[in-house]
């Protein structure tokens, strides 16, 4: 590995992480990002030039905790009220210990940065997109991929977060156990979009990112271990292990992507599909009507119950994507709603349907690529090649520009 690939794959993995000891410490957003980013440039020349350090993480923190300590010297000077000497003592005395909170209540640092940013004064879709910008590192295009707006909306939607959680002096902390309960809401939206980041990556030139899933896993897991009866955790986490189980399978040996018909099922995770299983069972007993993560996770226990992908109720996956369009509606439900009906009753209906939201989802390049899979199945090749067309002008991703222009090569190819 090179140290620019080491770097890179430190702050893919770390960043939340190291955002969260930063902020424990030093509680000062605007000087944790400043510092942590300077803290990157100092590692993309130091180790190209003195080699990959021992513990890279350990080494970004320190660069980290040594910038915010000079802004701190120097904010102490410029204002010319305290000597520097009790800036350091200060700073030296808070290390490690600095907390808004007791502490008793979270111990996991990356579920308290979360906590933070899902904070009552934020709007729920702000406090999202923050999160994902600055606990899980994922890009501003990505996050507007996510939330289907145009990537200048969602830059101003983190940067205004970030403003208010300065201006507001928004602690860096946890609620106690009373008010807890009101942050879940968003929290379980952070880690459902943080696994989706990570699942279907949006730009790049990898189609999975197993690193990312497997945090958004990791931090359900340590948020239901402080509320384990919440039935909106509980279905969140079984989606989660239902989804994660078949990523060996998604990428062939090749690294093409392999749609889920054409998936090798053997190498599905079955650990983790028979704990998700009962979770289903549960969720949807609990909770009446069930609630959007119990509906999708039913769909994915459908789809991790067939043993061949022939033998996949349809039917059944189509009646719980109408249920899920009345509790979530929304044209991405609609468009994976069309792609049952197409497998239950054929390409022609789900194509209805598909077209039915086509104004909405223009620049959502699985809309196009749906689209021209069922051109394709219909015999209408030079439509189907010009929906493909659509979709590889409007896909980032590597993997799935490989498939698309893959297939409009079959179609455009003589017979």
């Amino acid at each position: 590995m090179t140290p620019d690939e080491a770097l890179a794959a430190t702050v893919r993995e770390e960043w939340g992480r190291l955002v969260a000891l930063l902020l424990a410490q030093f509680r000062r957003l605007d000087l944790v990002e400043d510092a942590l980013g300077d803290a990157v440039e100092a590692g993309a020349r130091t180790w190209s030039r003195d080699g990959i350090p021992d513990r890279p993480p350990a080494w970004l923190l320190t660069a980290a905790r040594r910038r915010v300590l000079d802004r701190l010297r120097a904010e102490a000077m410029a204002a010319r009220t305290r000597p520097l000497l009790v800036v350091d003592a200060e700073v030296t005395a808070a290390r490690g210990s600095v907390r808004a909170d007791p502490g008793d209540l979270v111990d996991d640092e990356v579920l308290r940065l979360v906590l933070m940013c899902c904070h009552p004064a934020l709007a729920p879709e702000v406090a999202s997109a923050l999160a994902l910008r600055l606990v899980v590192g994922v890009t501003t295009a990505d996050i507007a991929r996510l939330f289907l707006v145009p990537e200048p909306t969602m830059a101003a939607r983190v940067t205004r977060g970030k403003r208010k959680i300065v201006t507001a002096g928004i602690p860096f902390g946890v609620p106690d156990a009373t008010a807890l309960p009101e942050r879940l809401g968003v929290v379980a939206q952070v880690a459902y979009l943080a696994f989706t980041a990570g699942y279907a990556p949006g730009s790049g030139p990898d189609l999975l990112r197993a690193d990312l899933s497997g945090e958004a896993v990791r931090l359900v897991r340590v948020t239901l271990a402080l509320r384990p009866d919440e039935p909106v955790l509980r279905a969140l986490l079984a989606l989660l292990l239902l989804q994660h189980s078949r990523r060996d399978a998604r990428v062939g040996d090749d690294g093409r992507l392999v749609l889920l018909p054409d998936q090798d099922r053997s190498r599905w995770d079955a650990t983790l599909i028979a704990e998700a299983l009962p979770l289903v069972e549960r969720a949807l007993r609990l909770r009446r009507p069930p609630g959007p993560y119990a509906l999708q996770a039913a769909i994915a226990a459908l789809h991790a119950e067939a043993a061949r992908a022939e033998e996949t109720d349809w039917w059944q996956i189509a009646a719980l994507y109408r249920e899920l369009s009345r509790v979530a509606p929304g044209p991405v439900v609609e468009l994976n709603r069309a792609v049952a009906i197409a497998m239950a009753r054929g390409p022609a209906a789900g194509l209805a349907l598909v077209d039915s939201v086509a104004g909405e989802l223009d620049g959502y390049h699985l809309l196009h690529a749906t689209r021209a899979d069922l051109l394709r199945r219909l015999d209408r090749a030079p439509e189907a090649a010009a929906a493909y067309r659509r979709a590889l002008e409007l896909a980032s991703n590597g993997a799935e520009r490989e498939f698309l222009a893959r297939r409009l090569a079959e179609l455009e190819r003589p017979r």
